[in-house]
Parts: structure tokens; C-alpha cells; sequence
């Protein structure tokens, strides 16, 4: 790893990946071919290469859009996770206007490099409840249930803080409990206690009541580094010692998937950018699986010609499958931050104003020493079911016997960060606190679709948040929890002060401050999910596109529904289970063909 640039890593550019693309490119015998073609070095595209090319008799190419990101800064938990900085590699794109947020506009985030957002994101490792899962089998899918995964959850990971039985320890993701590096913290976990909020160290306990507060674990390694899908899966040790059959094109845009008697058969795709002038082609012995995550997947069907068939002909891309699901049910975890006024050397925004604080906890982390530069900015999770909750006190009510089974997962997490969590502008020398309300169940979908033929830009995303009414009733509950586990903070000594906050409690003020405030929390899914065709699905149960053969997608976009937690985990999982369901079909067209 390089000091302030990305270490030597074996890439190949696009012209060394594919061969020229001209009308012959498809049946010429210099045509570049490989095995596997995956499109997305994203998080579930650095598993899925890694677990496929363990096999010494295939050939794998991934087409990553981004460059190897993997400079000093980038495996520093604190800086890696700030989404504002410019040696970050994300880019924004606007949302549609949200009709029920006052016509407000959202970014987008799109992560550009090797591991996706797993590079930059808050690191949390949480697999997500128990009854998520069996949800997904009640929908029909029960090789996803929460028993079929657990081998894949616990072959993806080590962890250095559970022992667990469900929990795994010779796995490539290492991950360990986050330390509370902030007073705040325990003062939030003692008011939650006080409610009635059982505490718990380890979330992903299968055993676990749904109305917790959690400390969270977090992808960090033993000398308190960024543990990402790319540096888990895909460093460069792998990357070399597989040269020969995993070969890596970073700062490569596809731009279609090409056909043949309904077989996906190979790949189209330019320079990012247009640095290197052309467009390439590579071929495809057995799958091409799409791992670009929920909204570039969805967009990269529809440029192949994979979608609703009246927005196609709108854009005039030739149908090749009539898939309405194709960019529907987008779903996603909106976020509500409410910030509370704390003491500055108690925050993060301590090390802006403080030269002497800033370099002891950089000393600390050069000594392998735990504190703010390495770990996760929001260690302490406070999850919930709003029908457990007594809508006046905030206090945890027990549960029926009858409990339904979406209330065996929470429908609200409460994410507690010593920190701003808006571009809301801090007054100097002040310390912030957030709650950052999420709801974890949303009845409302949004969708993505072609703003443009062009690959290069960005698809129109509509998130729509808000649209149905039913998702304000979590979040008001919410926003009252976090009121009074902050109160109660208070009235235990705590010197915390209201900062950015509704109004008041009634429900117009709630809902008028939540219109204003929501934000994404970048939990993108469900755009290419698991279901009947029928039903509006896009992949089967073996994640393989309806219509076509040999094409499959992998990333959060299968989801049957989003999950109740942060998504990194499951779309890991996911791809753990792809990789062995795309080894299992090879091994039966081997047999096939020695029979034959």
C-alpha cells in the first residue's frame, strides 16, 4: 500500500482487456474470452472474483469503472468514512425531485473504485434480523432464509470479539467490536437502558430481542485499518498470485451486454472518461453476472435492451426481454438527523479547532492505540419496533405473543454519532451530537431508469421517499425515542442541549421537520430483486435474469426486500452464495458435456 497514492497493483487498461469492437468482434477468434465476466468491482463483485478464481482451471475478468483506491488515507477508518472530501472516490448525482418532501432534491452517491462502498462507508457490520431473512422465505425464497445463510455470514468473516457458534473465525472479513471513544455514548446507552432497551454487544446475535442498543462491530483489523470487500477479498497478494487467470480492468464503463439466441454471450465497454479512445469487447465462455450495484445494475440492463419494454422504445434501445421489474421497488433506508449541542472535547469536531488533540489521536493510531482516527464514527445503534413502543414515554412496552413477523425485525434504528450529520453549517468551537433516525422497513419504492442512452451518465433515480403515508409512523416514533433517551442523558448529568430539532412534539411539526431534514442513508436495494416474474421480478432464485441465459446479478439490487440493518454484510453474503451456485452449474454443464 502506497504512502499517499494507490500501491502497484496488476490492472489491465481496456484496449489489454477486450479486443476492438467492430461487427465481426463477436465470432473473431482473437477475441479476448474469459470463463466469467464480472461487471462491478464493487463490494459483491470483489467476493464473487475472489471465491470464483480460486478455481486454478477458469478465467475471470472484472470491469471496474473506478481505480484501485488504496492510498495510506483510504484504510484510515475516520478519514477513509468522510463522504465530503475530494480524495474520496464518490461521485454525486441528483435525485429526481421527492413530490413529498417539498420537491427537495437528494444526492446520490455512486462509489468509484475497487471493494465500492465498502471503501467508504461507516464500516458496520451487521448481518441484518433474524426475521428479515425468513422474510425473504415467506416470500417465497427459502434458500435465502436465515438458516441457509448462516454458513455463508460465518464463512465471510472473522471476528476478533465473539466467540459465538454463530459466528465465524477464519474468514477474510476480520471485524471486531467498535470502541466508545465518546462520553456521549455511554451516556446514551445508560438513558436507552433506562427505557427499557436491553444492551447488547453483539447485534447479529441471532437470539436477540428487536428492541436493543447495540454496540456496533465494525470492519477493522487487528492494527485498526479498513477492512473493505477489497482489501478482504481482492489485495494485491490475490491479485498477483492469480495473475494468470484474474485479470482486473479498472476505469472501465460497460456499455451493454451482447446476445445471441437469448444467451448473454459478451461485453461491451469504453475507458471512464473516454481516456483511451474506442470501444472494447470481450466474450464470456459460461456467465456474465452484473454486480453494479442497485442503481448502475438496473441501468446497465436497460442499455442491454432488459426492461420495460415501453421505456425502452422511449429511449430506442431494442427490447431484448420485456422485464418491467428492471429498475422498480428501489428501496432505501431514509435518514432523519436530529443534532444536540454537546461539549466540544467530547465530538469529533474536536480535532478541527484542537492542533494538540488532533495530534495525539494521530500519534494514538500511528501506535496501533484505539481512538477517534480508527474506528467507526457511530458505534452505538439503538434498534426498535415503533409498536413497541409507548408513544408517550418512549419506553420499551413487551411485546404480544402474537407478535406479527415483520415485528421480529425493528422497523427503526436510531444511529448515535459524536458528530454533524448534514451540511447544516456548525457554529465554530461547537460540539455536535446526531441521532440519526433511520426507517429500517419503508413502504415506499422509488425506481431508476435511462436519463440517457449514454453509459457515462448518470440514470435518473427517483427514491421517492414519503410516498406512502405509512412511513411516518416509525420515524415520529423514532425522533420521540431519540428525544427521550437524550433527556433522560440530561437528567443524568450529561451537559447535552437541543440544537437541530422539530418544533415541537405535535404531529405537524414531526412531520414538517421530517420533510425537511430527510436524507438517503445509502442503503440502496431491491431494483433487480428476487421474485416472480409476475410479480415484477427480475432474478430467480439462483439470481439468474428471467429471459435470458447465462447473465445473472449480484449485489443489493436482488434483494427481495431490504433488510433491517446496514447492507454491506448481506450483499457479501449474498455474493458468497452466488460464487457457490455459479461453481455447482458449472460442475453440472461438465458433467453434461462428458455424457454427451
Amino acid at each position: 500500500m502506497g504512502l499517499f497514492g494507490p500501491p502497484t497493483y496488476p490492472v489491465l487498461s481496456v484496449n489489454q482487456a477486450g479486443s476492438s469492437w467492430n461487427s465481426s468482434a463477436k465470432s473473431s477468434i482473437d477475441t479476448k474470452t474469459y470463463d466469467y465476466i464480472i461487471i462491478g468491482g464493487g463490494t459483491a463483485g470483489c467476493v464473487l472474483a475472489s471465491r470464483l478464481s480460486e478455481d486454478p482451471n477458469v478465467s475471470v475478468l472484472v470491469l471496474e469503472r473506478g481505480p484501485v483506491h488504496d492510498a495510506w488515507y483510504s484504510r484510515v477508518p475516520l478519514i477513509s468514512s468522510d463522504v465530503t472530501s475530494k480524495a474520496t472516490p464518490i461521485v454525486f448525482s441528483p435525485s429526481a425531485p421527492i413530490a413529498n418532501a417539498n420537491g427537495k432534491k437528494l444526492d446520490v452517491i455512486h462509489t468509484e473504485a475497487l471493494g465500492g462502498g465498502s471503501t467508504v462507508n461507516a464500516m458496520l457490520v451487521t448481518r441484518g434480523f433474524i426475521g428479515d431473512f425468513d422474510r425473504w422465505a415467506k416470500l417465497g425464497h427459502p434458500s435465502w432464509s436465515y438458516e441457509a445463510l448462516k454458513p455463508y455470514f460465518m464463512k465471510s468473516e472473522k471476528s476478533l470479539s465473539h466467540k459465538g457458534d454463530w459466528r465465524g473465525h477464519a474468514g477474510p472479513l476480520v471485524n471486531q467490536t467498535s470502541p466508545l471513544n465518546a462520553t456521549i455514548h455511554t451516556s446514551v446507552q445508560t438513558a436507552a437502558s433506562e427505557l427499557g432497551y436491553k444492551i447488547t454487544t453483539d447485534i447479529n446475535d441471532p437470539d436477540i430481542p428487536v428492541d436493543v442498543c447495540a454496540t456496533l462491530d465494525e470492519a477493522v483489523d487487528q492494527k485498526l485499518r479498513r477492512v473493505s470487500a477489497y482489501n478482504a477479498y481482492l489485495p494485491p497478494e490475490v491479485a498477483y498470485e492469480r495473475g494468470q487467470r484474474l485479470k482486473i480492468c479498472t476505469k472501465a464503463v460497460a456499455t451493454q451486454v451482447e446476445f445471441e439466441d437469448g444467451v448473454a454471450v459478451g461485453v461491451v465497454f469504453e475507458a471512464s472518461g473516454k481516456s483511451i479512445p474506442g470501444t472494447f469487447y470481450a466474450r464470456a465462455r459460461k456467465e456474465i453476472v452484473v454486480c453494479s450495484g442497485a442503481i448502475g445494475s438496473p441501468q446497465l440492463l436497460l442499455l442491454s435492451g432488459i426492461g420495460p419494454k415501453e421505456h425502452l422504445k422511449e429511449h430506442e434501445v431494442p427490447v431484448v426481454v420485456d422485464l418491467p421489474g428492471v429498475g422498480s421497488h428501489l428501496q432505501d433506508h431514509l435518514g432523519i438527523p436530529l443534532m444536540y449541542e454537546i461539549p466540544g472535547w467530547d465530538s469529533v469536531h474536536y480535532l478541527d479547532y484542537s492542533a494538540l488533540k488532533g495530534l495525539w489521536e494521530f500519534g494514538k493510531y500511528m501506535l496501533g492505540y484505539p481512538g477517534v482516527l480508527g474506528s467507526t464514527v457511530a458505534p452505538v445503534s439503538i434498534f426498535a419496533h415503533s409498536s413497541h413502543v409507548d408513544q408517550q414515554t418512549g419506553r420499551v412496552v413487551k411485546p404480544t405473543a402474537q407478535s406479527s413477523a415483520s415485528d421480529r425485525c425493528p422497523d427503526i434504528e436510531i444511529m448515535t454519532m459524536a458528530c454533524i450529520s448534514t451540511d447544516v453549517i456548525r457554529p465554530p468551537s461547537m460540539g455536535v451530537f446526531s441521532f440519526l433516525l433511520c426507517n429500517l422497513q419503508p413502504k415506499s419504492v422509488g425506481t431508476v431508469r435511462l436519463a440517457s442512452t449514454d453509459p457515462h451518465k448518470r440514470p435518473e433515480v427517483d427514491l421517492n421517499f414519503l410516498s406512502n403515508a405509512e412511513d411516518f409512523g416509525p420515524l415520529r416514533t423514532g425522533i420521540l425515542i431519540s428525544r427521550r433517551v437524550a433527556n433522560r442523558a440530561a437528567a443524568n448529568g450529561y451537559p447535552i442541549k437541543e440544537w437541530k430539532l422539530p418544533a415541537s412534539e405535535s404531529d405537524d411539526d414531526v412531520d414538517q421537520f421530517i420533510r425537511r431534514e430527510l436524507r438517503t442513508c445509502l442503503h440502496y436495494t431491491s431494483t433487480c430483486r428476487m421474485a416472480p416474474r409476475a410479480d415484477g421480478g427480475v432474478v430467480n432464485d439462483s439470481l439468474r435474469v428471467y429471459g435470458v441465459r447465462g447473465l445473472r446479478v449480484c449485489d443489493t439490487s436482488v434483494f427481495p426486500c431490504i433488510t433491517s440493518a446496514h447492507t454491506m454484510v448481506p450483499a457479501i453474503t449474498v455474493a458468497e452464495r452466488c460464487a457457490d451456485l455459479m461453481k455447482a452449474a458449472a460442475k453440472r454443464d461438465d458433467v453434461e458435456e462428458k455424457l454427451i
